[in-house]
């Protein structure tokens, strides 16, 4: 059987990750091919295992050679089935898919709130499509998709990192300070300056004993470090852009944190804060979206309110001051991680939902 993969770009991401992790790992029976329209690492990652990456790229907001690119690869190669990533691809294959009798996976719900900018595109995506796919239950309840076209495919950990993670996880801190990492691309919609508020909160508290490692790249990043710059001064945050891999940074951490500008964003499945699960990490995120499905409350970390400072601090703090406890949640969400988010759950539940679109 054939499938063919559509994604707009493939670049450090969260979505373009679990694409490259499903062509990795389904079984041999799906000959796979994706079909892009940008570029980005993911696309060599594909390549390097040996599969089939057509790039076309897009040189004009109405540059009608990708459209055509995409046409002629699915009347000459003929997939079985069509699995897109983005609208805008899940729209430009829609007239031949239909001709041809392809079903298309429309896989385009990946957090947990409709953003104003492109909602009717991604509604039309996937009205036309067989079936949605979600990554968490959130996702599919902000869009409003029903449970007979709606699908929750969690997200996957790759077996290889999580072994990388457990020998990238540094010594317990005993005297030294604690370290807090987040992770993220540093946009509107990661709320890196809550954090940034909460470390400067937390220094003052207690001088010398916290060092923040905020992970990521972005247009905000000039921004943040200047609002940062007199704890940078002082050693208490750091600004790291970790390129393809965060795991060997977020070893070095005690904590790990993700806040979303609930405003704008909520998370899905995060593939933030499983890289924190994977390293053993107790999780302190934003209780919004598909977080409460990734983290449990006491048992494998905090929830706490988007954009709420004191209550992040307090997470924090406590954890800092109860070691033990800290070690408990972070070993039980490794633990969750494994059992409930591997490759193999991924793996069997979106070549279901390849196979129920088929029949």
């Amino acid at each position: 059987m054939r499938l063919l993969m559509l994604k707009e770009a493939l670049p450090a991401g969260g979505a373009e990750r679990q694409l490259a992790l499903l062509m990795k790992y389904l079984p041999a029976r799906w000959e796979r091919a994706v079909w892009v329209m940008g570029d980005g690492p993911f696309a060599d990652v594909i390549a390097r295992d040996g599969h089939r990456v057509d790039r076309c790229p897009r040189t004009a907001r109405f540059d009608a050679r990708p459209a055509a690119s995409l046409w002629r690869l699915l009347a000459s190669w003929r997939p079985d089935v069509v699995h897109s990533w983005d609208w805008m691809s899940t729209l430009a294959a829609l007239p031949l898919c239909r001709l041809l009798g392809i079903p298309i996976v429309d896989a385009t719900i990946r957090n947990g709130i409709v953003r104003p900018k492109g909602a009717w595109q991604r509604r039309l995506s996937q009205a036309t499509s067989a079936v949605v796919v979600a990554n968490s239950r959130a996702g599919l309840a902000a869009w409003g998709v029903d449970a007979g076209r709606g699908r929750v495919v969690y997200n996957g950990f790759d077996p290889e990192r999580l072994v990388a993670a457990q020998t990238s996880r540094g010594a317990a801190r005993e005297d030294g300070p604690c370290t807090v990492v987040m992770t993220g691309r540093m946009v509107a919609h990661k709320d890196f300056s809550s954090v940034i508020a909460a470390a400067r909160r937390l220094d003052r508290a207690r001088p010398g004993g916290w060092r923040f490692l905020l992970l990521g790249d972005g247009p905000d990043r000039p921004l943040l470090s200047a609002a940062a710059g007199d704890l940078v001064g002082r050693g208490v945050v750091a600004f790291v852009d970790p390129g393809l891999e965060v795991l060997p940074y977020v070893g070095q951490a005690d904590i790990g944190v993700l806040m979303s500008n609930e405003a704008v964003h909520r998370e899905g499945c995060s593939n933030a804060i499983m890289e924190y699960m994977s390293c053993g990490l107790p999780v302190v995120c934003s209780a919004g979206g598909g977080n409460p499905e990734l983290v449990v409350e006491g048992e494998t970390g905090r929830l706490v309110p988007g954009a709420d400072v004191p209550a992040l601090a307090a997470a924090l703090a406590t954890l800092a001051d109860e070691p033990e406890t800290a070690r408990r949640l972070g070993d039980a969400g490794r633990r969750r991680l494994v059992e409930e988010f591997s490759v193999e759950r991924l793996v069997a539940d979106m070549e279901r939902v390849y196979l129920d679109v088929l029949s």
